[in-house]
């Protein structure tokens, strides 16, 4: 035989050889299982480490309120400035102001539909009120739940919108839950206060990109908004029919302006 015949053939090793590489074949494993275990272990404990701190700074908070119940540096400028707007207005209110004050500031700077109309004198704080509306609440629990909607909503469109859009979505909305309000009871006297129409506007949104994105599960992405904005429509019609201290066609406005002012942005129809 020659040796280019001998290359051609495949020697297979010998019994004791085979033992040898099988043996360092298991070694090997072993020694790679025990190195991944040993980085799951770090990781663990890691872990451990990180959740342990951060309970110990949560401890710390209860006990000595080191860290704040709310981080303002972690809320995007607008909605960090509105959300102080409101709380700065209803302390001056509350504190600041007599009660006779208090009530002709909630009446001028309010939204009153009459005043428009001829219903009741006209005032030039008429001019701005649309405006300072948005601005002014009727007590500390009117305050509250506003706040934290304005929390949620407004974080959401800001961190996906910036402080800018966020800020004219805001306006654009609070003006159609006036609308909304003037069109639908324009005789009216009683003015309407609240960032509630705006925040409405905030939320519709929210909700609606919420459900394009299937985070509020695979069917109502099949379906759509269109069932979440009747259904929502539905029920701010019947709470303000059970309330009389809610206006509902200021909540109704900001809502279905929200949808509408949205969908004309993402088509192109208006810009900001």
């Amino acid at each position: 035989m020659s040796k280019d015949d001998d290359k051609k053939i495949i020697h297979f090793p010998k019994v004791e050889k085979h033992k040898a590489l099988k043996k360092r074949a298991v070694k090997d494993a072993k020694k790679a299982d025990n190195a991944q275990k040993a980085l799951e272990d770090k990781y663990r404990a890691e872990y451990r480490a990180a959740r342990a701190k951060e309970l110990s700074g949560a401890a710390r908070s209860s006990a000595g309120g080191k860290v704040p119940f709310i981080n303002w540096d972690k809320i995007p400028p607008f909605t960090r400035i509105a959300m102080g707007t409101f709380l700065l207005v209803q302390i001056i209110l509350s504190f600041v102001l007599s009660s006779a004050n208090k009530v002709a500031v909630m009446y001028y700077f309010g939204f009153v539909p009459a005043m428009y109309t001829g219903g009741v004198d006209w005032s030039w704080s008429a001019l701005i009120s649309p405006f300072t509306t948005l601005i002014i609440h009727s007590g500390w629990m009117h305050l509250g739940f506003n706040m934290v909607m304005m929390l949620a909503m407004g974080v959401f469109f800001e961190r996906q919108f910036g402080a800018k859009r966020t800020f004219v979505f805001f306006i654009l909305c609070g003006m159609a839950g006036n609308a909304a309000y003037f069109l639908l009871d324009f005789g009216s006297t009683v003015p309407v206060i609240g960032a509630s129409g705006a925040i409405s506007g905030l939320f519709a949104v929210a909700f609606t990109i919420m459900i394009e994105r299937g985070m509020m599960g695979p069917e109502m992405q099949k379906r759509g908004a269109l069932p979440f904005i009747l259904l929502w429509t539905t029920i701010i019609i019947a709470l303000g029919l059970v309330s009389s201290d809610t206006s509902w066609q200021s909540h109704i406005g900001g809502f279905l302006g929200g949808v509408g002012i949205f969908n004309l942005w993402k088509k192109g129809v208006i810009r900001f």
